[in-house]
């Protein structure tokens, strides 16, 4: 039996695991050994096989509105199948089981990295007053970009679809170019490998078709309203702050938040949470108008910092690409 029948089998079991430590797998028990992590109605725990002694990181994600939640929450899952690239996390199992008072709760079984995610390796690195080493560094952030590059490329499988799949309202690209965005690319949202060599992509509750066309006020406040609930501000591109009417939001949301990630791993923290934190002023507002800045007795190279500055175009068409971005820190590496 897969895990998948055994979870299902064992439903009722682990609809207690909050007040539980251990949820019981057929003839499987996994102990739940502390919290990882936790947002509005979704938590991370590390779980133990207590058979094997393999650990595995459980989130579960409570969905107390009804069917549409449980369809958002099974959505992140689908994108993970979706995307088979090593730069990406895998989904070991899922289930969907209904609590005592009628909610609806998933269950998303996921690797678990000992070495935590990228935050994780900035906040040491701020506890302990140092930094990355600038290669190590751009070799990290070479494959967060690899694993952006997938969801930017995606192609359509070669077999025959509805055109309602293709080309859903709103949203445009070829017959068989179809761009995701993930909308929340930040260090909290990319894991470290055991080794620490390898960078994941995770989290891809954010993710979205990326080209959609703008057409009426109603469609740019839902837009803006969308990115405010799922887009964290200081990681957050100029226009989904203000999004614009007759214009077309596009992956290159992607690159300005891959620039907020390399300052960060650079110098401890966004940009723009450096603008709300140190100047008083608005995050928004900072992002808009590109206001970055770099500390003095920087100990990075200047083709460093250009490259992060590359990133930061506000103009959306003007902004790179990820193939350009790739081959600029491809050419740096080549020099270090």
């Amino acid at each position: 039996m897969s895990m998948f029948g055994a979870i299902r089998d064992t439903l009722y079991a682990m609809t207690s695991c909050f007040s539980s430590p251990t949820i019981y797998l057929n003839r499987r028990t996994f102990r739940m050994v502390k919290l990882l992590g936790e947002g509005g109605f979704s938590y991370v725990y590390l779980v133990k096989d207590t058979n094997t002694g393999l650990l595995y990181a459980l989130k579960i994600i409570r969905c107390p509105f009804g069917s549409d939640s449980v369809k958002d929450a099974m959505k992140e899952v689908e994108m993970y199948r979706l995307f088979q690239h090593e730069n990406i996390i895998k989904v070991i199992d899922t289930c969907v089981v209904q609590d005592k008072d009628g909610a609806k709760i998933v269950y998303i079984f996921l690797p678990y990295y000992k070495r935590g995610n990228l935050q994780d390796a900035i906040d040491e690195h701020n506890l302990n007053n140092t930094r990355f080493d600038e290669t190590e560094m751009l070799k990290l952030f070479r494959q967060i970009c690899y694993a952006v590059r997938a969801l930017h490329t995606y192609q359509l499988p070669a077999v025959p679809i509805s055109r309602e799949d293709s080309q859903p309202n709103g949203q445009t690209g070829s017959s068989n170019l179809v761009p995701f965005a993930h909308r929340d690319i930040k260090p909290g949202n990319v894991l470290i490998s055991d080794e620490g060599d390898a960078a994941i992509l995770m989290d891809f509750g954010s993710l979205i078709r990326a080209r959609i066309k703008i057409v009426n006020r109603a469609q740019a406040l839902s837009q803006q309203d969308l990115a405010a609930e799922r887009s964290t501000m200081p990681y957050r591109a100029p226009e989904l702050f203000d999004v614009k009417t007759n214009t077309q939001l596009d992956e290159k949301v992607d690159i300005w938040s891959l620039g907020c990630t390399l300052y960060a791993m650079a110098y401890g923290k966004s940009p723009f949470e450096s603008s709300s934190t140190e100047d008083g002023g608005s995050i928004a507002l900072a992002a808009i108008n590109a206001q970055i800045r770099f500390p003095e007795n920087d100990q990075y190279s200047s083709e460093f910092n250009d490259l992060i500055t590359y990133m930061f175009v506000v103009e959306p068409k003007l902004r790179p690409d990820i193939h350009q971005v790739i081959a600029l820190v491809d050419s740096l590496l080549e020099t270090t």
